[in-house]
């Protein structure tokens, strides 16, 4: 019943991250992604994946702390960049259960870097960046909804990349 209950969690999960890269401004994906990565959390713990919960937890609130930022028409300094940076690595490191708990610790590494960005393409690269590192992570740790919600993800993100670029070129 629990595995069931992750694999529910997986699809309100996948339904938040593909409408989540479609949106224009960065508040939307941001908002977005706030609530997708609660739910995110509460599959991985569901499954045991404690790195992956955790990490989740944490990039939940980096989204609404950059989300709070942003709604100020301000950009997080470095220093609130680098302090997410070290506390996904730190908390990752604490609740370490294998070797495959560094995939959700170097992709949100490099989604942190993107999220900080105000170019809305670079959130989207490392948007793509990050689904396909979910990816591998949710089908080692059986979050096989999840994976097909990473990979939507990335394949959402490559589509909205491509529509803004023959945008641009049709103006």
């Amino acid at each position: 019943m629990i595995f069931i209950l992750a694999q529910f969690c997986g699809i309100i999960a996948l339904v938040l991250t593909v409408i989540a890269v479609q949106f224009k401004t960065k508040e939307s994906i941001v908002m977005c992604s706030i609530f997708a990565n609660i739910v995110v959390a509460i599959q991985f713990f569901l499954l045991n994946a404690i790195t992956g919960a955790v990490i989740s937890v944490i990039n939940a609130i980096r989204c609404i702390v950059f989300y709070f930022y942003k709604k100020k028409d301000m950009k997080p300094s470095l220093i609130v960049l680098i302090l997410f940076e070290l506390i996904a690595i730190v908390c990752g490191a604490f609740s370490w259960q294998n070797i495959w708990s560094i995939i959700p610790i170097i992709v949100t590494v490099v989604y942190t870097y993107g999220l900080w960005q105000d170019n809305v393409n670079v959130i989207r690269i490392t948007t793509g960046i990050a689904g396909a590192g979910w990816t591998v992570y949710d089908i080692i740790v059986r979050a096989y909804v999840g994976a097909i919600q990473e990979s939507s993800q990335l394949i959402s993100a490559i589509i909205a990349l491509i529509r803004d670029k023959k945008g641009a070129k049709n103006v």
